[in-house]
């Protein structure tokens, strides 16, 4: 290489150099700002947090007593009443599971909110699969009352309410049929169901609640 060409070539060398150095400064600060957005929104984050906590104490802390008293009152209360609801109910039969005759069904039906109807055959295995899930629901959901009919024995019922698989659920609403769970058809595992899927299909139409 000639003198010129050479000075030349290592010049070059240099200012790829020097913009490779700054191509890397560049990241590295771009790298450091993102990092420092990360850390700013956490930390405004846990501010926000610890602010809520304060106001929720300064809130309690400003209760008086007269005003805690009255909370305990209003919670006595809510016992006293969930209390009564629940003897009422279960002297008109909730929390139990019985069999109910055809002419009995309307009046059952006039006197609870909610109702789940089995219609039942005592040769079919399956009511009594049914049967067993049913029995462990009933005494949880006191709210609801749990019936079942021999379907053999109630034919006006029968017809008139469309059944003609068994078992068959019956779910009732202020004195209104909602809805009808023919056989184990509505089970993802069929007439292996578990009784938490029974209850979860309850559940789903609104005649029991979960959180019972």
């Amino acid at each position: 290489l000639k003198p010129s060409a050479g000075r030349f070539f290592v010049l070059s060398v240099l200012l790829l150099a020097s913009g490779a150095h700054s191509l890397l400064e560049m990241e590295g600060i771009q790298q450091k700002c993102v990092a420092d957005v990360i850390a700013e929104i956490a930390v405004r984050a846990a501010t926000e947090a610890e602010a809520q906590v304060d106001e929720e104490l300064l809130r309690l802390d400003a209760l008086k007593e007269d005003d805690l008293e009255e909370l305990r009152r209003k919670r006595l209360e809510r016992m006293k009443s969930t209390h009564a609801d629940k003897q009422k109910k279960l002297a008109q039969g909730h929390g139990e599971y019985e069999m109910i005759d055809e002419k009995d069904f309307f009046n059952v039906c006039k006197k609870s909110e909610y109702i789940v109807v089995h219609f039942w055959r005592e040769s079919t295995w399956r009511c009594e699969v049914m049967d067993k899930h049913i029995r462990q629901l009933c005494q949880k959901h006191w709210g609801t009352r749990f019936v079942k009919i021999n379907a053999e024995k109630s034919p006006y019922l029968t017809e008139r309410l469309h059944i003609w698989c068994l078992p068959s659920l019956v779910l009732c609403k202020a004195g209104k049929t909602e809805h009808t769970v023919v056989g184990f058809s509505e089970f993802k595992s069929g007439d292996e169901a578990s009784t938490e899927e029974v209850e979860e299909l309850l559940a789903k139409y609104g005649v029991i609640s979960l959180r019972d």
